[in-house]
């Protein structure tokens, strides 16, 4: 069995008395803890729940009567597409292009760090021009940083185009994004944070896959990270199941217990999300993400939990989480209450009950705490291929089917 042996708490722990995150153990610990049982007659419910939801979903797709890009595979709702392109996975000798399209190096010693690793695995590298500039709180005047984005792109010997950092700014630059450039050269662009902007409005103008994963500054910070980079940008093969870091201290575990179900159920579609700031940011342009019949994944960094409350909330308002087939939230690192550093609300809600509350009615499979997000060790997500989710009394297993590259 492919299943996680972190156990989600029961829905009868979430409807009465309230933990917060930071005082549960994960794992076994959590389960020896809290004793999972569940509740027999929730668990049936809910199983019907998610049925009846999963079959209005299927019968709304098929009124129609023609093809318009969703699909039904073994009981789960999944979408597909007929654009997508894929880049290459990379070789060793192979060059990848270093660009800041955000926001500048904090020191700009480090990069040798990236250097060093780059030729550990035997890739080559070249920089941006404009890779060292500082403007306000960018690295450069926008027209420079998006000059040396296009150049990476239109350079032939240059196989995959690398952000060093996020921060801000990277969404200044859409309306200067070359897309019929990018869809005629397809290469590997991953990234996270600020950089969600530019994977989501790649992806879906030109159909390419786009990876959120570490930058150039940081796909080494940890084994699991590096690991899970290589197999997702030095492979050609899908990423298969995805499995998590194992914890050295089981009673200090790092960020939140694992797999942690809101809403249990399957799905499958193909993946789309990143950071929610940024997402929120693109409501309204002609970058607006599309969530339908699609796998959403999400994180962010130093966000009130209100404010969560308040991102969520507009997607909510916005249709895009009802329309989504399942949803994933990564590590939300420094989301506790307070854990901003900016301002607290003394009664304010723990990001546990705001997810719960905001996620669990929505009749999909919902899973939180997955290792992807701010944190050190994450592993890399391709936007646009096919994966599956299901979160059930058993555990959770995501499984990303699909290749991402050629």
């Amino acid at each position: 069995m492919e299943l996680s042996q972190n156990l989600p708490l029961s829905s009868s722990v979430l409807k009465g008395g309230r933990l917060p995150r930071r005082d549960l153990l994960s794992g076994i610990a959590t389960a020896l803890m809290v004793g999972i049982t569940g509740n027999a007659a929730d668990a049936k419910s809910n199983k019907k729940e998610n049925k009846d939801e999963i079959k209005n979903k299927s019968e709304r797709s098929n009124s129609s009567g023609k093809n318009d890009g969703h699909e039904q595979k073994n009981g789960m709702p999944t979408s597909s597409s007929t654009n997508i392109i894929k880049p290459k996975h990379l070789v060793k000798g192979d060059t990848v292009g270093i660009v800041a399209p955000a926001s500048p190096l904090e020191n700009e010693s480090e990069i040798e760090f990236t250097y060093q690793w780059l030729k550990k695995v035997g890739l080559k590298y070249k920089v941006g021009k404009h890779l060292f500039d500082s403007y306000s709180d960018f690295a450069g005047s926008d027209e420079n940083r998006i000059a040396d984005f296009n150049a990476m792109w239109a350079d032939p010997e240059v196989k995959a185009v690398m952000p060093m950092r996020g921060g801000n700014g990277a969404a200044r630059l859409l309306n200067g994004i070359d897309y019929d450039l990018i869809a005629k050269n397809p290469k590997i662009i991953v990234g996270y944070s600020d950089i969600t902007s530019f994977l989501i409005a790649i992806h879906q103008k030109t159909g390419l896959v786009t990876f959120h994963g570490p930058m150039m500054g940081g796909f080494f910070e940890g084994s699991y990270t590096y690991h899970n980079y290589l197999k997702a940008v030095m492979n050609n093969k899908p990423i298969g199941v995805v499995t998590d870091k194992e914890e050295k201290e089981l009673w200090n575990p790092e960020g939140p217990p694992t797999r942690f179900v809101i809403a249990k159920g399957k799905a499958r579609g193909r993946l789309t999300g990143g950071c929610m700031t940024l997402i929120r940011q693109l409501m309204g342009t002609p970058y607006e993400i599309d969530t339908e019949g699609k796998i959403l994944f999400l994180e962010d960094l130093d966000a009130e939990p209100h404010e969560i409350d308040r991102m969520l909330y507009q997607l909510h308002l916005a249709g895009k989480l009802e329309k989504a087939a399942g949803i994933v939230v990564g590590e939300c690192t420094n989301c506790n209450p307070g854990g901003s550093g900016r301002n607290s609300f003394p009664l304010n809600f723990s990001l546990d009950r705001i997810l719960e509350h905001r996620l669990s009615g929505l009749g999909i499979p919902v899973v939180y705490g997955m290792r992807f997000g701010h944190s050190k060790e994450k592993f890399t997500i391709p936007l646009g291929v096919m994966a599956s989710i299901e979160a059930t009394d058993n555990g959770v297993r995501f499984k990303i089917e699909e290749s991402a590259t050629l």
